[in-house]
C-alpha cells in the first residue's frame, strides 16, 4: 500500500523540481524518492510516467503556459512554474486523469508552498486551458511497456521460451535490417515482461538494446579473425589465449554478451571489466551474479590513466566512453535539458584522454573498438580523425553510425574498430 500521507502529484513535483533545478538526472531523482516513499507499483508507474512525460513535452508545455500567462514562463517562479508544467501535462496528455483532479490537488500544492497567494493566478490559468485546450492521447511514456531486446544466455534457449509460450508472452527472433551471425537474440513488446520471467531471474536472459546487440555481435566475428591470427601465427604444441578487457564497462552488458558469444571457443581467455567507482562495478556485479558468470576479473579504474603494467596485454579493447548520450534521449528526455557544446567539448576532452591511454593496452594485430550513444560529429568521427592523425599504427577497419529510430528502432549509437598494425 502507498503512503496515505504522501500527495502522488507532490512527489511527481519534488521529482521535476530536482531535474529542472537542481540538475539531478531523471533516474536519480526517481530512485531517491522511491526509496524514501512507501508506493505500490500502480503509483510509481503513474509518477515515472508523468514526470518523463513531462520533460519530453516541455516545449508544447511551455507553449501552452505562454498562451494562458500574463507571466512569461522564463519570469516565472520555479514552483508554480513547475506546477503548470505537471497540470498542463495531465490536461493536454492524460485522458484518463479527470481534469477537476489535476486542477484542485496542483492548486493545493500552491496553497501549501511559500507563493500560497498565487493559488488564485494557478487555479484560473488551468481552468482557463481546460476549457479552452483540447485533450490529446494518451502518452505512455513508461519504459516498462516498451519494447525490449534480450540475448538468451548460455545454452537454455528452448527453457527459455518454452516459459514464454507457457505465459503467453509474444515474442520474435530479432534479426531486422542488422547483419546478426548469432542466435539466441529475441525481442518482446513489454520490458516488464522479461523482468517478471523466471528465467531472468535465474541468469538466462541479458537485456540489450539493438545497438549493443549489433556492436558486440560484430565484434565477435573480428575476435573470430583475430583467432585465426593467433593460431597461425603461435608456436607449436603452444595454447592461445585471447584476452579482453572492457574500460568503461558498468553495467556490464557489452562484455558478458561477448564472454557469452565466445564461450566454448576458447579453452583459455581472460576477460577484465573495469569502470571508474565501486559504484559502477557493484551495477556490474548485479548482473556478473545473476547471470553466474565464473570468468570475468572486475577492477576499479580510470580509463583516462595510462598503466603501463597493461601494455600490449589484450586482443581485444572495449571503450564505451562516457558521452552526451544524445542517441538515448528517447529513454532519457532530461539529457535534453543538460546539453550544452560547453559540456560536450570537456567530454571530447576525456573522450580523447581514454583514447589516448588505452590504446596502449592493444597489441599488435589487436583491435580498439571505440563506441558512444551520442549522434553528434564532435565525439565520433571527429574524435576518430583525431585520434588516427596521431596515431599511425591504427586503421579502421569497420565503422558505423545508427541514427536514433533509424534502423528497427534502435538508439542512436556510433562504433568504430580500429587495428593497431
Amino acid at each position: 500500500m502507498s503512503d496515505s500521507n504522501k500527495n502522488i502529484r507532490r512527489v511527481s513535483f519534488d521529482i521535476l523540481y530536482d531535474v529542472f533545478f537542481c540538475n539531478k538526472l531523471l533516474n536519480i531523482a526517481l530512485n531517491e524518492k522511491f526509496e524514501k516513499l512507501n508506493l505500490d507499483e500502480n503509483d510509481k508507474s503513474f509518477i515515472k510516467r508523468e514526470v518523463t512525460g513531462v520533460i519530453e513535452k516541455i516545449e508544447e508545455i511551455d507553449e501552452t503556459i505562454n498562451i494562458y500567462s500574463k507571466v512569461s514562463t522564463n519570469k516565472l517562479d520555479r514552483d508554480i512554474l513547475v506546477v503548470l508544467r505537471l497540470a498542463v501535462y495531465e490536461l493536454k496528455y492524460m485522458d484518463k486523469v479527470p481534469a477537476f483532479a489535476t486542477i484542485n490537488e496542483c492548486v493545493n500544492i500552491v496553497k501549501k508552498s511559500k507563493n500560497s497567494r498565487l493559488s488564485g493566478f494557478v487555479n484560473a490559468i488551468l481552468r482557463n486551458i481546460d476549457r479552452k485546450e483540447s485533450k490529446k492521447t494518451t502518452i505512455s511514456s513508461n519504459s516498462d511497456d516498451k519494447n525490449c531486446y534480450f540475448r538468451i544466455y548460455n545454452d537454455h534457449e528452448e527453457s527459455v521460451l518454452n516459459e514464454m509460450n507457457d505465459k503467453n508472452i509474444s515474442y520474435k527472433r530479432y534479426d531486422g535490417a542488422l547483419d546478426f551471425r548469432y542466435a539466441k537474440v529475441y525481442s518482446v513488446n513489454k520490458y516488464k515482461d522479461i523482468l517478471n520471467l523466471e528465467s531472468f531471474a535465474n541468469g538466462d536472459i541479458l537485456i540489450e538494446d539493438a545497438s549493443s546487440i549489433f556492436l558486440t555481435d560484430k565484434l565477435a566475428y573480428y575476435i573470430k579473425e583475430r583467432e585465426k591470427e593467433l593460431k597461425h601465427n603461435q608456436a607449436k604444441d603452444s595454447i592461445s589465449m585471447m584476452k579482453l578487457l572492457d574500460t568503461c564497462a558498468s553495467p556490464g552488458g557489452k562484455i558478458l554478451s561477448l564472454i557469452d558469444l565466445i564461450y566454448g571457443d576458447y579453452y583459455y581467455f581472460y576477460a577484465e571489466a573495469r569502470d571508474i567507482s565501486e559504484e559502477k562495478i557493484l551495477k556490474i556485479c548485479e548482473n556478473v551474479n545473476r547471470l553466474k558468470v565464473l570468468d570475468l576479473n572486475l577492477n576499479v579504474k580510470d580509463a583516462t590513466i595510462h598503466d603501463e603494467l597493461d601494455d600490449d596485454k589484450y586482443d581485444i579493447v572495449l571503450l564505451d566512453v562516457p558521452c552526451t548520450g544524445l542517441g538515448v534521449i528517447d529513454k532519457k528526455p532530461d539529457i535534453k535539458l543538460n546539453y550544452s557544446d560547453e559540456k560536450r567539448d570537456a567530454l571530447v576532452d576525456i573522450q580523447r584522454k581514454i583514447l589516448e591511454a588505452c590504446k596502449h593496452y592493444v597489441k599488435k594485430g589487436g583491435i580498439l573498438s571505440y563506441s558512444t550513444c551520442t549522434e553528434t560529429k564532435e565525439e565520433n568521427e571527429g574524435n576518430i580523425e583525431f585520434f588516427l592523425s596521431n596515431n599511425k599504427d591504427f586503421e579502421v577497419i569497420f565503422e558505423k553510425k545508427i541514427k536514433r529510430n533509424d534502423e528497427n528502432k534502435a538508439d542512436g549509437f556510433y562504433m568504430c574498430f580500429m587495428k593497431r598494425l
